[in-house]
């Protein structure tokens, strides 16, 4: 099953570690340093606007991963596909 997280953008549900609310999750100081690292590290893919909720994903097996930031809200992300079951 593939989540939408951007107009333009599915991930494979299996490759999905976490969804993240922006304005909770940067409130601790070691999100803030992971993104900023991941963004050092080019593991990040941006949009052109303010972004609500950001998806990390990868290997969970392994140290690869991405992150991918989304407008759309971490419930919205969910209830794409994650929560979509009933």
């Amino acid at each position: 099953m593939f989540i939408q997280i951007t107009k333009e953008k599915f991930i494979k549900q299996k490759d999905i570690i976490g969804i993240f609310d922006l304005d909770t999750a940067t409130i601790s100081g070691v999100t803030k340093n992971f993104l900023s690292a991941s963004e050092k590290k080019n593991k990040t893919v941006g949009i052109n606007i303010l972004p609500k909720s950001f998806v990390l994903t990868g290997d969970k097996n392994s140290k690869d991963y991405k992150i991918y930031f989304s407008a759309n809200m971490t419930g919205h992300i969910y209830k794409s596909g994650l929560g979509g079951k009933s």
